[in-house]
């Protein structure tokens, strides 16, 4: 999000300094691995709408970039949640399928599901390359005059009536009219020392790669097994075979600065089972890697200005395929422009974040 809010503001002619703790593409907080899904498919409307946005905005960081990042594969979904999604797909005017048992197997031979499940399919569910995207976004802002600083890390920040001064363990101290904290896990401590303080709970998450497997695969998202922690499958579409599996929202909580790096047998095995149980052709685990993800108490994506500081914290597991979006609206919320999108939803103040808290 930092990255994408700095092709924003640079594309605009903004003077933007963006400091960054380790490396462009690190795999230290919430982009770590090779791949994320993008998909229309969404249980509220307003994400449907944002999701269809955000869309169109990785098409224009293609074309900015000169590079692919995005292929389409399909969104298959599973299960009673579906039909929430349909009719959130349906008010925000967006096209789907509600295929049958038969025509999914026919559709998808390698796949198999009770002969009672419920599907829904979204044509244009596709597949980001995320860490080349972070990169991408990251070299047209340096193109358009942006100062990226990377193993920088923020000691201080200190405010002032009209602007906020940041003081890095370089030694610089620097003053601007705005400051965008989309820091990830780190978030929460960074809002603290400016007077925010936000139930914003880092998790430690895992998927698991395979390889050798059937080609073709949509993404796949099972709501029969966990409602609130489905297991799902993305399809590297840029290495044949490739993909990976794994379980939303599952993991412990975690301090990102003495998190372990190590993935979690037991998820790996419970990862491995649901694809036994969905997929004919057996595939061969590879690794597993871990991520990090930043909940706020409803899921939802807190996005905000505060005095000079913008609160960008649009995470909460399924917030990566949002981010050319998300680099607008902070953006705006930098320059005191309107957003494109309502964000009374994501405020500071919502009812959730006033009760919610960490244990």
């Amino acid at each position: 999000m930092g990255t994408a809010a700095a092709r924003a503001l640079s594309s605009r002619g903004r003077s933007v300094i963006l400091f960054e703790r380790f490396t462009f593409g690190h795999g230290n907080g919430s982009a770590a691995g090779t791949t994320r899904n993008v998909r229309l498919t969404y249980h509220d409307p307003v994400y449907v709408r944002m999701a269809r946005l955000a869309f169109e905005g990785w098409r224009d960081l293609e074309a900015d970039a000169g590079v692919e990042l995005l292929r389409i594969v399909g969104g298959l979904d599973v299960g009673d949640a579906t039909d929430t999604a349909a009719e959130a797909l349906r008010s925000a005017g967006e096209r789907f399928e509600r295929p049958s048992i038969g025509e999914v197997t026919e559709r998808w031979p390698m796949l198999r599901f009770p002969e009672r499940s419920r599907f829904l399919f979204q044509a244009e569910g596709a597949v980001v390359r995320s860490r080349e995207a972070v990169l991408a976004q990251a070299r047209i802002a340096v193109r358009n005059g942006a100062d990226l600083r990377p193993q920088t890390t923020v000691r201080s920040i200190a405010l002032a009536s009209d602007d906020v001064e940041v003081v890095t363990s370089t030694g610089d101290a620097v003053r601007a009219p705005a400051l965008i904290l989309a820091a990830g896990p780190w978030n929460g401590p960074l809002l603290r020392s400016v007077g925010i303080d936000l139930p914003l709970q880092p998790t430690l998450e895992q998927s698991t790669r395979f390889e050798r497997g059937p080609e073709g695969l949509p993404t796949v998202i099972d709501w029969t097994t966990s409602p609130g922690q489905p297991p799902y499958l993305v399809p590297d579409p840029f290495i044949h075979g490739d993909f990976k599996i794994g379980i939303h929202a599952s993991g412990p909580w975690a301090d990102p600065d003495t998190r372990s790096f190590d993935p979690d047998p037991v998820r790996e095995r419970l990862a491995r089972t649901w694809l036994d149980g969905i997929l004919m052709r057996p595939s061969t685990h590879v690794s597993s890697e871990t991520c990090l993800y930043t909940t706020a108490p409803d899921e939802d994506f807190v996005l905000d200005r505060v005095g000079p500081v913008v609160v960008a914290s649009p995470c909460s597991g399924h917030g990566f395929k949002f981010t050319p979006l998300i680099g607008r609206v902070l953006a705006d919320l930098a320059t005191g422009v309107a957003p494109s999108i309502p964000l009374h939803r994501f405020a500071v103040g919502r009812d959730a974040l006033r009760r919610g808290a960490p244990a």
